[in-house]
């Protein structure tokens, strides 16, 4: 019984995320061209800024090099750590860290749903290399190493989602645990705000605060939406009900 009222609360929560996973995505849409496209009136309309270009020939050389051998060690590896990370981030204690060619675990003194679907939407190296271009960039007064952040990043970002998909193409007990459809709308909507933002961050990030303004106004109306809906569903039902 405990397990079935569990599985109806996840499943209500799935349905509850999913217009802010249509909100991040029509966001995301919405401020791409501006990040990485020139200006259509500066006679280099919908071709790419060199960061554009940086960003998409990592994602590329990554591609390549997932072609030839996946990195399946590294990618164990980051996914263990980045349990770790969120497990550290809520206060939990790590008790043990185990990696292996072919499996990993972590033990911790407790988890909840982002410590466990973290490494799914959490792409750790782009992170570690946006904060050390933004270092590095502050170090040196000028942007001169942004060409370089923007190729690593989309290098990371390539092997995230990459072997994200792959990894979720197999039954993972982590996906389980939740429900596929819990999981995978908290995995896309998370996924699209960390990964989405790595990407325009990697632009420059001029366009990372238009981003936020466009999910918060689009979040708040498609929930308005969804709730006039509700409401008019709700009266149709005292109306039904009233009339019977």
């Amino acid at each position: 019984m405990t397990f079935l009222f569990s599985r109806f609360l996840a499943w209500g929560a799935a349905v509850a995320i999913l217009p802010a996973c249509w909100a991040v995505t029509r966001a995301f849409v919405r401020t791409v061209p501006g990040a990485f496209f020139h200006p259509p009136g500066s006679g280099g309309g919908w071709v790419l800024v060199p960061e554009g270009w940086a960003l998409a020939g990592g994602a590329a050389v990554y591609a390549l090099w997932h072609r030839l051998r996946p990195p399946g060690f590294l990618y164990t590896f980051v996914h263990e750590i980045t349990h770790l990370l969120f497990g550290l981030l809520f206060g939990k204690k790590v008790n043990r860290l185990v990696v292996s060619r072919e499996s990993g675990q972590v033990a911790m003194s407790g988890t909840n749903f982002l410590i466990t679907l973290a490494p799914y939407f959490f792409p750790f190296f782009a992170a570690i290399f946006l904060a050390a271009g933004a270092v590095a960039g502050w170090g040196a007064g000028d942007d001169r190493f942004q060409p370089l952040v923007s190729f690593l990043t989309g290098l990371a970002l390539s092997f995230h989602v990459i072997m994200t998909f792959q990894i979720l193409a197999t039954s993972q007990p982590d996906i389980d645990r939740g429900g596929r459809l819990f999981s995978w709308s908290v995995i896309y909507l998370m996924g699209a705000l960390f990964s989405g933002g790595a990407a325009l961050a990697a632009a420059g990030g001029g366009e990372l605060g238009p981003f936020w303004g466009e999910f918060i106004m689009e979040i708040r109306a498609v929930y308005a939406s969804a709730g006039k809906v509700i409401l008019e569903w709700i009266r149709i039902g005292i109306a039904w009900t009233a009339n019977g």
